[in-house]
């Protein structure tokens, strides 16, 4: 059941970000009229993102004291960190595509976007986008792997002691 309702909370909040990723944004050429129209569709997303980073994180404590042999729980670590090297990686190539087709970041002088806020019309998806996604749910994945490799949970210490005695 707790993998049933990860995977669907994953999906709502990823369908969530996708959406800001696309829609709200504007693209080089355009000209911004309104205000930020991503911080809406951000205060309607975070509420699915908190509770699917929340469930990442019991999902994978769970995982991880169920997986009875120590290979099994290093294959999490390792591919835990590996994953969130290559998201690091590609959403940093993403922000710097990004600000070169803007002509450069907010503090650049005669880019497109000098003088605007850092989280802004135009760079709404270097902030919110599927990278910056799977690098919160990687680290949320990796912590409570983590957690459910050193602490294990009440009943396997009950079943231990009794073991003992």
């Amino acid at each position: 059941m707790l993998r049933l309702s990860w995977l669907i909370s994953m999906g709502i909040s990823l369908f969530g970000v996708m959406l800001i990723q696309y829609f709200f944004k504007l693209k080089p050429e355009e000209t911004a009229e309104v205000g930020n129209l991503g911080a809406l569709g951000l205060a309607l997303v975070i509420p699915f993102l908190i509770l699917s980073i929340f469930i990442t994180y019991r999902f994978f404590v769970e995982s991880a004291r169920h997986a009875h042999d120590q290979l099994m729980r290093m294959i999490y670590l390792i591919f835990g960190v590996a994953l969130l090297v290559a998201f690091i990686y590609y959403a940093n190539d993403f922000k710097n595509e990004v600000y070169t087709s803007l002509g450069g970041n907010t503090k650049t002088l005669g880019s497109q976007i000098y003088g605007f806020p850092v989280l802004n019309e135009y760079t709404n998806h270097v902030f919110v986008n599927f990278y910056t996604f799977g690098i919160i749910h990687t680290i949320s994945g990796l912590i409570g792997a983590l957690v459910g490799i050193i602490k294990p949970s009440k009943k396997d210490l009950i079943e231990s002691e009794e073991t003992e005695q």
